[in-house]
């Protein structure tokens, strides 16, 4: 299949739609830069999800054509990948905006591909044409693309190369018969270069359905049982998490699993992958003849609409069994629509020291803001207040129908600091319910919260137009632990 895909016009108007959602369900990810307030245009790079593909963010912003540009990172290099969509009249702005874009380009890596509708006619040995022709020249860029691209017989789409030890090679091929509608032909390109693997990861699961359910009840109770909350808040929290988590590391132990970092949609199911096997396989052959080539297409066209009637079923039956549910409702909506929250991060080779640096920005960021809080910094007040209300001494304590009552109206969800999942509490949520209350009532009384401020924090970008490289551009958004909510 196709890794990378630089695509123009794409006529996409926001960040986010029905279209961005659609390449998702595919396994793959988008990035684009459109075209505001205007209709059309727009330039996008799709690649499969999983792939080491962060955008690039130019220094300058340019007035002659519309460009994206990422960085793909090999196992040896990187390398700069531009997507380029220049309309309207050919005049002398473009190649002068054009050599600004290269001497950025060519100083942030030492491979760089160009891409896109140029609409450039280079077979002109003079005037602009043969100006931009000299400008891509003066930097090292091969031209790659020599068959027509467009049904008017020029090469208006290119693709330009520079490797500095000559080390990525390609071949090119015009796809001559488009049935897609538009005027111009796809071109494939094949580069010889190895992209980091980042299609897989390891992590730390515990396999829950191994677990007996009668046997866990049975030693859940006696932990619970032989667990004491007669002390202190904070001590007794973390001698309940020691038994806890010692009985789950027996019922269902810690192991590593190794899992697939892209996306599958959840309507792909075995006659949606066979008729996709079918159609890799004719891609294989499909410029062996023009039927081996139209045969392919016919099983591109069976596969897209499959995939149509399956996405349509799927979410037809999440909305007839939602019953009404309007928050089942909008996640469906955000999904479909794209509207979904991503976790962009800043570029980072090292996610440990990533997470350590957050940490300390936050950290700085509260010690910032207490210290105006600090007595010499608070005025003096004028206003006299008089209290004439009854002082409050002590909370009156919880019962076990009002932590029901809350559940009910919250349900449980966890972090990953909690100790028993989410799917365990709620099985065994009546056993725990006293335990729970008891917890409840020493935290009110004691006026302690030790061992239930663990959170899981999530760092959200605040706005997308901001620098994603800079950690103040990100808000800490915090995840508490099951009974730290309550």
């Amino acid at each position: 299949g196709i890794a990378i895909t630089s695509i123009c016009e794409t006529w996409l108007d926001d960040d986010s739609n029905a279209t961005t959602s659609i390449i998702k369900s595919h396994g793959y990810s988008i990035l684009h830069e459109f075209r505001k307030d205007v209709r059309g245009g727009g330039v996008a790079v799709v690649f499969k999800s999983g792939l080491p593909v962060v955008q690039y963010k130019l220094n300058n912003i340019f007035q002659s054509f519309e460009v994206i540009a990422v960085c793909i990172r090999t196992e040896t290099t990187k390398i700069v990948l531009v997507t380029l969509y220049r309309t309207g009249a050919l005049t002398s702005l473009f190649p002068n905006e054009l050599d600004v874009l290269l001497s950025e380009i060519s100083s942030k890596s030492d491979d760089f591909i160009v891409a896109g509708d140029l609409n450039i006619h280079f077979e002109n040995t003079k005037g602009v044409e043969k100006q931009c022709l000299d400008i891509f020249k003066s930097y090292g860029m091969k031209k790659i693309v020599e068959d027509p691209t467009h049904i008017g017989g020029a090469s208006l789409d290119q693709i330009f190369l520079f490797s500095l030890n000559k080390t990525v090679n390609y071949s090119a091929i015009v796809e001559p018969l488009n049935s897609m509608g538009s005027d111009h032909f796809p071109v494939f390109c094949t580069f010889n270069i190895q992209l980091k693997g980042k299609y897989f990861k390891e992590i730390q699961v515990r396999n829950l359905s191994q677990i007996n359910e009668m046997n866990f009840s049975s030693e859940l109770h006696k932990v619970l049982d032989s667990t004491s909350t007669d002390k202190e808040f904070g001590p007794a929290i973390h001698d309940l998490s020691a038994a806890l988590r010692n009985l789950l590391d027996q019922q269902a132990p810690m192991s590593k699993k190794l899992i697939s970092v892209v996306d599958k949609a959840p309507w792909f199911d075995k006659e949606y992958r066979e008729l996709r096997k079918l159609r890799r396989q004719a891609e294989r052959t499909k410029h062996i003849s023009e039927e081996a080539f139209l045969f392919y297409k016919e099983l591109c066209w069976k596969t897209t609409m499959l995939a149509k009637q399956k996405k349509k079923a799927y979410l037809g039956n999440i909305i007839q069994n939602s019953n009404g549910n309007t928050r089942t409702l909008y996640s469906i909506v955000n999904k479909v629509l794209d509207k979904q929250q991503v976790h962009t991060l800043p570029e980072s080779t090292n996610i440990e020291k990533l997470a350590s640096d957050f940490n300390q920005f936050y950290i700085d960021k509260i010690d910032k803001i207490r210290e105006k809080f600090q007595p010499d910094n608070i005025p003096e007040s004028t206003q006299q207040f008089s209290a004439t209300a009854t002082e409050l001494f002590e909370f009156m304590p919880t019962t076990a129908d009002e932590i029901k009552e809350i559940i009910s109206e919250s349900g449980i969800k966890c972090s990953p600091e909690d100790i028993l999942p989410q799917q365990l509490l709620e099985c065994h949520i009546d056993s725990l319910m006293p335990t729970i209350v008891n917890l409840v009532n020493l935290s009110l009384k004691s006026g302690s919260m030790d061992g239930v401020k663990l959170a899981d924090i999530t760092p959200l970008i605040k706005d997308k137009k901001l620098d994603g490289n800079s950690l103040n551009s990100y808000r800490p958004v915090s995840n508490l632990t099951f009974l730290g909510k309550l």
